[in-house]
């Protein structure tokens, strides 16, 4: 299974405007994040950000193999790139799937007012067993805001699990999360500094890891009050271990 990493930022992309603090005003490639969306095996993208032109555009080498869609859920960091994904030529004929709960698909239609071709949704109940190609999925509701976001499960040799926003995963929950290969985790904050009541902290986020026991940890949805990608390099691999890494654009995993 190929992870491509095409954005990593929160919210709001990585600097902000006419801030002038240490990460805006860094130099390093690696502080340059836009929303959050991943590629898995160059055709199955999770998430439709507002930079998701830019991302293909910038780390996808064909674009017309995309062949589903995910979406974990309708915040519009999440969304909002939906439009420009109704543009991929070159493609087969086939039509797109689009792959989400009802609950999803409701709200991208209250945003995205026009058809969704050439994509075809296919509606999944929580937890539903679905294949695509070699991979067996499942979309898990994760506590996040007042509607839930979806991680994303993906098993194939190995299991991939994204959550890009979560406040909290209930202990009850916990079993169908734990002893993945690859997981990647919400990193909206560093610790309370700047946290809001809807995502967890990296702190958070490190605690809930070393319960779970993947093999490997990467946090994504880096908010504007956590540190540089070095700085925050060194700080999961020391709380976490070496295990523990931040995501950058681009990053691609082979797992």
């Amino acid at each position: 299974m190929k992870i491509l990493f095409l954005g990593t930022g929160a919210g709001w992309p990585l600097p902000r405007l006419g801030c002038q603090c240490e990460i805006c005003q860094s130099k390093d490639p690696l502080d340059t994040r836009l929303r959050p969306s991943v590629l898995v095996n160059d055709k199955i993208l999770i998430d439709a950000p507002p930079d998701i032109y830019h991302q293909l555009k910038a780390f996808c080498k064909n674009p017309s193999n995309i062949s589903h869609l995910i979406l974990t859920h309708a915040h519009p960091d999440h969304i909002l790139g939906f439009y420009d994904l109704t543009h991929l030529y070159n493609r087969s004929e086939k039509q797109l799937k689009l792959i989400t709960t009802r609950e999803v698909l409701n709200g991208l239609q209250q945003t995205y007012r026009y058809p969704l071709h050439p994509f075809k949704p296919e509606i999944v109940s929580p937890k539903e067993l679905i294949q695509i190609d070699n991979l067996k999925m499942t979309l898990a509701p994760v506590p996040h805001n007042s509607s839930s976001c979806y991680a994303v499960k993906m098993k194939g040799d190995k299991i991939f699990i994204y959550i890009p926003d979560i406040k909290r995963l209930p202990k009850n929950d916990r079993k169908q999360f734990s002893g993945v290969h690859l997981l990647a985790l919400d990193g909206s904050s560093l610790g309370t500094k700047g946290q809001t009541r809807t995502h967890e902290s990296i702190e958070e986020g490190i605690r809930l890891a070393k319960e779970l026991k993947p093999k490997f940890c990467y946090f994504t949805h880096i908010g504007h009050i956590t540190g540089t990608h070095k700085e925050l390099e060194k700080f999961v691999q020391k709380q976490g271990g070496r295990n523990f890494h931040i995501a950058y654009d681009g990053l691609e995993l082979t797992l």
